[in-house]
């Protein structure tokens, strides 16, 4: 039921739309990390800091990267040659709901929270066996380096090759996923973004007359019940939210039970803001950041494109509160 603008998610339900949703936040990191860390992460240990309490990694056969609070599972990174994309599944909120849907019967190609482009100078960094013969695009780890952080956080830094189906490298890419220590049963995931040409240009979305937008930072959710798309801009609803440009973009819902919510924050710094997410209910509970909707974007040789975001797994909140993600983007556009 919506009355004026506040989501009771405690409930599982919807009143209004000013994406009200009470406290707990983030807060900013210290800078540097303990390089200590990532050598107990190349040996394949887990990485501390220090005697705090915080947020670890382990490394796990088969190029998995594992984050654990208290020894519980926070997220599961996986990477390598096997794959056409990394990609993190299961993230979980802190009371244990799970946000992501990780190559579902429908799309076997949506791979929970990952970034991928189904059009970049005509090569498909998203569909994998699905991509048109002979242009099936692969993002390839060349490094996976590991942090604990100062503050109880824990990150995961990939240098990534985007190659043709030939190996021809046409991207270099650089991607951080930052994990804030958990605040009650609040998980958020910075994403930060930075491709870089090879080529003499590369297009993304190079062809105007198949644009398909579903495409940057992609999150396939659930499957929750009770499905509820809302945005920054208080529109409501799959088909309200789609294509059009908002801060932030989130679904909640029940899982188990229980109320869930995960967003996407775009953060001010990219030039997209606000961006224009690509929404899509009919049961597949699918969101997109989508920086380059409705326009191709065009890198010289040598160009960089950075873009960060700010992903929200959220459980239950405190009894009788809710979260507020204007708060919690508020937050983040601090972090300047």
């Amino acid at each position: 039921m919506f009355h004026g603008g506040v989501v009771n998610l405690a409930s599982g339900c919807f009143s209004g739309m000013r994406g009200q949703l009470t406290g707990l936040l983030a807060q900013p990191l210290r800078r540097g990390v303990l390089l200590c860390a990532g050598l107990v992460f190349l040996l394949g240990g887990e990485a501390r800091c220090g005697q705090a309490e915080g947020l670890s990694v382990r490394r796990s056969p088969g190029q998995h990267v594992t984050v654990f609070s208290d020894g519980k599972e926070v997220a599961v990174h996986h990477s390598g040659k096997a794959l056409d994309k990394s990609y993190i599944h299961p993230l979980w909120t802190p009371d244990r709901r799970i946000i992501t849907y990780d190559s579902p019967a429908d799309h076997v190609h949506h791979r929970g929270l990952c970034v991928g482009w189904p059009d970049v100078s005509g090569v498909d960094f998203w569909a994998e066996v699905w991509a048109p013969e002979g242009r099936r695009g692969k993002i390839v780890a060349s490094s996976l380096l590991t942090d604990a952080l100062p503050d109880g956080g824990a990150r995961i830094r990939e240098s990534n090759n985007w190659q043709k189906q030939d190996g021809t490298i046409l991207l270099r890419e650089e991607r951080t996923w930052r994990f804030l220590p958990p605040r009650g049963n609040l998980q958020l995931v910075d994403v930060n973004i930075a491709l870089t040409a090879v080529e003499t240009e590369v297009v993304f979305g190079s062809d105007p007359g198949k644009p398909r937008e579903y495409h940057g930072l992609t999150l396939r959710a659930g499957p929750f019940g009770q499905p509820r798309f809302f945005n920054s801009e208080g529109d409501v609803g799959d088909k309200q939210c789609h294509g059009k440009p908002a801060k932030w973009c989130a679904l909640s819902g029940v899982q188990s039970g229980r109320p869930v919510t995960a967003a996407i924050l775009d953060h001010p710094s990219n030039d997209c803001h606000p961006t224009r997410f690509f929404v899509l209910g009919q049961g597949m509970q699918f969101i997109s950041s989508s920086p380059n909707f409705g326009a191709p974007k065009v890198l010289k040789s040598g160009e960089s494109w950075r873009l960060r975001y700010r992903v929200v797994a959220a459980g239950a909140p405190p009894k009788g509160e809710s979260w507020d993600i204007d708060e919690i983007y508020a937050d983040f556009c601090k972090e300047m």
